[in-house]
């Protein structure tokens, strides 16, 4: 308005634009902040992978392997992996791999994503971990479940001054039937997939 209250300023014709805008900004609600990703560790996968991004690449998500496994404990992933979707997972805690006699999965797979493995030594799926504050042995209990499971002799080690299980890294070759077999909730040992 100009100073006698009639008509527009120069001032405010120039800058009447910038009003609105203002006060828009000044309401509006700052954007939440971006939802991170869900990080979560790669899948347990079955006897003679590769490493994991050349499995996610190689696989043909053909299912001969989930089909010839006599454990039943080889399935596809979900969409929900992404990359990894419809490539073989093991989920040790509900059925284990169980070193099956010929190692049958890492013989079918056509595309070698899955290289054929001749025996239970050479089995490299990953590393029982043990959780020392509800192992029943490390807290004065006597617990031989896994151990007794445990197809690999030398790979869970009952030692110590009251018997507690010990895990010999060099023997483990991860299958999974100590984390599908031990008594507590959650696990007390489980495994971790090789990288």
């Amino acid at each position: 308005m100009s100073k006698d209250g009639k008509g527009v300023s120069r001032r405010d014709l120039l800058t009447f634009w910038r009003r609105p805008l203002e006060s828009a900004v000044k309401t509006m609600k700052p954007p939440p902040p971006p939802a991170l990703p869900i990080v979560r560790p790669p899948p347990l996968r079955p006897p003679g992978m590769l490493h994991e991004l050349l499995l996610q690449k190689h696989c043909l998500r053909c299912g001969k392997c989930v089909e010839v496994c006599p454990a039943d404990a080889i399935f596809p992933l979900g969409a929900d992996w992404g990359a990894a979707a419809g490539t073989p997972a093991i989920d040790a805690r509900k059925q284990p791999c169980v070193l099956c006699t010929g190692l049958q999965c890492s013989h079918v797979c056509p595309s070698g994503a899955l290289l054929p493995t001749h025996a239970n030594n050479d089995v490299m799926m990953g590393k029982a971990t043990l959780d020392l504050a509800t192992c029943l042995t490390h807290h004065g209990q006597a617990c031989t479940v896994c151990q007794e499971r445990c197809p690999r002799p030398g790979a869970l080690v009952l030692d110590g001054p009251h018997g507690e299980l010990r895990v010999d890294e060099e023997q483990c070759v991860g299958c999974g039937l100590c984390e599908h077999f031990c008594p507590t909730e959650p696990t007390s040992i489980r495994v971790q997939p090789r990288p």
